[in-house]
């Protein structure tokens, strides 16, 4: 008996690329640079004196971006 054409062809979508891996590098730099924001703040509070009165907003202002920045790199890890 003669196949019907629907089950003659059937359409198998291709498989997704696989991500490439990320460099070695990636997550070693994306602790320290959480780590910097962490010791800048930290420092803020511990060492008042370290940096100049109308600087200390800006320090942890810094010390938060380079926190949500190095999330941010931790989040391209693969």
């Amino acid at each position: 008996m003669p196949r019907s054409k629907s089950k003659r062809s059937m359409y198998t979508p291709p498989k997704p690329p696989k991500p490439k891996a990320s460099p070695r590098w990636l997550p070693i730099v994306g602790l320290a640079v959480i780590g910097i924001g962490i010791v800048l703040i930290i420092l803020s509070y511990l060492v008042p004196d370290l940096f100049p009165a109308a600087a200390r907003n800006w320090v942890l202002v810094g010390g938060f971006v380079l926190m949500a920045g190095g999330l941010l790199l931790l989040s391209q890890w693969r």
